[in-house]
């Protein structure tokens, strides 16, 4: 339905097809939406995604478009039409997608950044370290890093402002099944217990609310307190900020982008 709808889109979407060299019982491509800003002939381009529960089709464009930045919508590991479930190593899905805007001629594969929204943050702080040669800038808008991961944290969340079974979902997205298999699962994700935290990174933009009850504000400090300096931006409010944390998260990678 959405592509249907997608062919009035002004500037139109292009759906593509990224090869995937998968393993075993995983997808061959990884599926993408891009629009990209009129009169712009090789505009730098922000690949962004959301996270267990928010699909590609949901990612608004306009306001990167009025930046004049081009825009690739994709799933994170473990949702919709991505090939691989989520794990300690699927950052490997965006490979094929860095290497696919590297070779497109109508964009400007020097120029990429990338921003991932809630559980989606925590694959492109991940990036910001394991693929910094290949970005100039990221966002973690909500994500989670090592507390989150946590028996303590993931038993608190559940009665949080998510609105479903935060654990089993996320469960679902990371290859599991039940709360009690997340909770056996989870500590492996940790980025702080794998020294990803402590290399060199790529421009990273921290943003989410202080009272966030989904994913705790602390792992935006651990992520402050390691590595590289980041930039950051909090905000008094929920899951994922607020106010103008839209707006801010463009601007500062409109700038890293020029």
């Amino acid at each position: 339905m959405f592509l249907k709808a997608a062919r009035y889109f002004d500037p139109p979407v292009e759906r593509i097809e990224m090869p995937f060299d998968g393993r075993t019982g995983e997808g061959k491509a990884s599926i993408g939406l891009l629009r990209r800003p009129k009169d712009i002939s090789r505009p730098p381009v922000v690949v962004v995604w959301g996270g267990i529960d928010a699909f590609k089709e949901e990612r608004s464009s306009e306001a990167y478009l009025r930046a004049g930045v081009a825009t690739l919508a994709v799933d994170m590991p473990g949702v919709a039409d991505a090939p691989l479930a989520g794990s300690e190593d699927a950052e490997r899905l965006w490979d094929a997608i860095f290497d696919y805007l590297e070779a497109r001629t109508d964009l400007d594969g020097g120029r990429v950044g990338i921003h991932g929204g809630s559980t989606g943050g925590y694959w492109a702080t991940k990036l910001a370290h394991t693929h910094a040669a290949r970005l100039c800038a990221a966002v973690n808008q909500g994500g989670p890093a090592h507390f989150a991961f946590q028996k303590d944290w993931i038993l608190k969340a559940q009665r949080g402002e998510y609105p479903f079974e935060l654990a089993e979902t996320l469960a679902c997205a990371l290859g599991r099944s039940t709360a009690e298999e997340w909770i056996e699962y989870a500590p492996r994700l940790s980025l702080l217990d794998q020294g990803i935290l402590d290399r060199p990174c790529a421009p990273l933009l921290c943003v989410n609310g202080i009272d966030d009850s989904v994913f705790p504000i602390d792992d935006m400090h651990l992520l402050v307190e390691h590595g590289s300096p980041k930039t950051a931006r909090f905000y008094r409010a929920g899951h994922m900020g607020g106010g103008d944390a839209q707006a801010a998260i463009i601007e500062w990678l409109k700038e890293k982008l020029r």
